[in-house]
């Protein structure tokens, strides 16, 4: 199973909106087969496992199919249901990660299987294929997406220098490494502060087969200028804005914005009268967006934070300092977020931490675009 798990992230940042699985055949504990979903729309885990098998000259009758997760059945999609798949094959055991939340399966395809006669066992390793899952989880279950805040900061916990400049905190390694995480997301989000400061094109850049990223600026008041990099880019990603229902009721922003392709929705305000991040969230349900990449400043990490809808925080710390009271100070780590692994990035320090309180937190486990960042 922890080879199958290992399998299944070798699909991230291409399945999705699909869950990530991996599949091992085995006959008398010898791999015979092995397979991932390799690409939205494209064969899942078993059959890539079965096909293994048949290229290895291996049969699959009476072998074990250890698979993260419940094997499909439905067959209102793009591929074939698995479990006639494995039937058919002759498998004789199947041994499951966990069950599949989807309301379509959930423990159907293991009652096909055992009508069938195979034996089902599992769950197994249930926490660590759950941990795998969490942003599937999050649409399933909790109809929003999985958030991961990412933000630099100095050895002191600055993000800007004196009296809140511009500073490059990062160094290239860990701006490529920024890059290529961006390009496995489906969504990025900044506040206006961040937005005015730096002029983000809030793009994947020299990195291969890039997702397409949804811009999203949180800018209650609708300060954004018309000249900013993010309006007069269209051809680069969709743009979208959230600010407040007064704004939009109030200024004529809103229309020269529209008029340049932006999508402008207001929402509710939060306590402190900014952008309220669950209303975000709720209007982005309905979208295809699987991850959501938050590049937060000091005011919007802590609106994520009190929320609690900061699901994974990547914190990348330089060794160089600022040593300075007026320079801006990054956010505080909550200490219910916990550290599940670092990396050294040619000098920078890349940790990643996972929200124990977050309702996707099943494993300390490192996630999988930690560990491609890792083995990369």
């Amino acid at each position: 199973m922890r080879v199958a798990l290992h399998l299944a992230i070798k699909g991230r940042g291409r399945v999705e909106p699909n869950p990530l699985v991996g599949c091992v055949l085995t006959n008398h504990d010898r791999i015979i087969g092995q397979g991932y979903h390799q690409e939205f729309g494209g064969p899942h885990a078993e059959p890539n496992a079965l096909a293994d098998a048949a290229a290895r000259g291996q049969s699959p009758r009476g072998a074990t199919a250890y698979v993260t997760l419940e094997p499909c059945c439905h067959t209102n999609k793009k591929t074939p249901p698995c479990v006639p798949a494995l039937i058919s094959a002759g498998v004789s055991r199947v041994v499951v990660g966990t069950l599949d939340p989807n309301p379509q399966v959930n423990g159907q395809g293991l009652a096909q299987l055992r009508q069938a006669g195979l034996t089902v066992d599992g769950p197994l390793l249930e926490a660590e294929s759950k941990q795998l899952l969490a942003p599937f989880l999050a649409r399933v279950l909790h109809r929003r997406p999985y958030v991961t805040l990412k933000w630099a900061q100095t050895a002191d916990g600055k993000i800007a220098g004196p009296a809140g400049q511009r500073l490059q905190i990062s160094n290239p390694t860990s701006a490529h490494v920024v890059h290529q995480l961006r390009s496995r997301c489906d969504a990025i989000l900044v506040g206006i502060g961040t937005a005015i400061a730096d002029d983000p094109l809030l793009t994947a850049r020299e990195v291969p087969n890039p997702r397409p990223l949804l811009r999203i600026l949180l800018d209650s008041q609708l300060r954004l200028p018309l000249q900013s990099r993010l309006v007069n880019t269209p051809d680069q990603g969709p743009v979208m804005i959230f600010c407040l229902v007064s704004a939009i009721q109030t200024k004529e922003e809103a229309a020269a914005l529209q008029s340049h392709g932006v999508a402008v929705i207001a929402v509710a305000a939060d306590p402190l009268g900014g952008v309220s991040v669950p209303a975000v969230l709720k209007e982005l349900a309905d979208k295809p967006i699987t991850h959501l990449l938050v590049e937060p400043g000091p005011t919007l990490a802590p609106s994520f934070f009190r929320e609690n809808l900061a699901d994974r925080l990547w914190l990348f710390q330089s060794p160089a300092t600022v040593n300075d009271a007026t320079a801006t100070a990054a956010a505080k780590v909550p200490p219910h977020f916990t550290p599940v692994g670092s990396l050294d990035l040619d000098g920078d320090t890349l940790t990643e931490y996972l929200n124990t309180r977050s309702p996707l937190f099943f494993s300390p486990a490192p996630s999988p675009d930690f560990l491609l960042t890792k083995h990369a």
